[in-house]
């Protein structure tokens, strides 16, 4: 059985590796917006482990503030640094955070898949619209014609995954939005 570091953990883990406080910000939202979709999901049948969300998404990045400096690929250094840990799960959901490794059943939302589009969702520390988020990408990434093909093809694979999710949950991406001014993470609840 895989280890899930607990919320008191993941804090020690993003102090330990140095995540700049912006990256903290970011990771903090994405795992309050994780949960937000998890909760809705499992309400309506699915059967996402949400300590396994909650870590995922406070991880995402905690090798992002190295591979700044490294030029690395910080979804694999994360997922190699998780996993020599003993959190290979959670590395798992940390190498997926910028592209799923394969497309989800239509059927059910995987850990990876809420991860992956909560991060999508959240601009800096904000909650954002995919179109919001993606322009922005574009303005900051979209250097050449190879760059923006890559995140149009990202922008549609993660627009599935939204679909998906939404149906699912019965309501519209907007929604988001209003919920997480409301709901608590239990990060924060502490």
């Amino acid at each position: 059985m895989d280890m899930i570091p607990d919320r008191d953990e993941c804090r020690r883990l993003m102090e330990r590796y140095g995540m700049l406080d912006n990256i903290i910000a970011h990771s903090l939202m994405v795992s309050r917006v994780s949960l937000l979709i998890s909760e809705g999901l499992n309400q309506r049948g699915q059967s996402i482990d949400l300590h396994l969300v909650e870590a995922g998404a406070l991880l995402h990045d905690i090798a992002k503030t190295a591979c700044l400096r490294t030029k690395e690929d910080h979804t694999r250094a994360g997922y190699c640094l998780l996993k020599e840990m003993g959190y290979e799960r959670v590395g798992k959901i940390v190498a997926q955070h910028v592209w799923l490794d394969e497309e989800g059943d239509p059927l059910s939302v995987s850990e990876e898949e809420v991860v992956n589009y909560a991060d999508k969702r959240v601009r800096h520390d904000e909650i954002v619209s995919l179109e919001e988020r993606f322009k922005d990408l574009r303005h900051r990434y979209g250097r050449d014609e190879r760059s923006v093909a890559y995140l149009d093809r990202m922008e549609r694979a993660i627009t599935g995954v939204e679909t998906k999710i939404f149906l699912i949950l019965k309501a519209d991406p907007s929604d988001l939005r209003h919920l997480s001014k409301v709901s608590v993470s239990p990060l924060e609840r502490k």
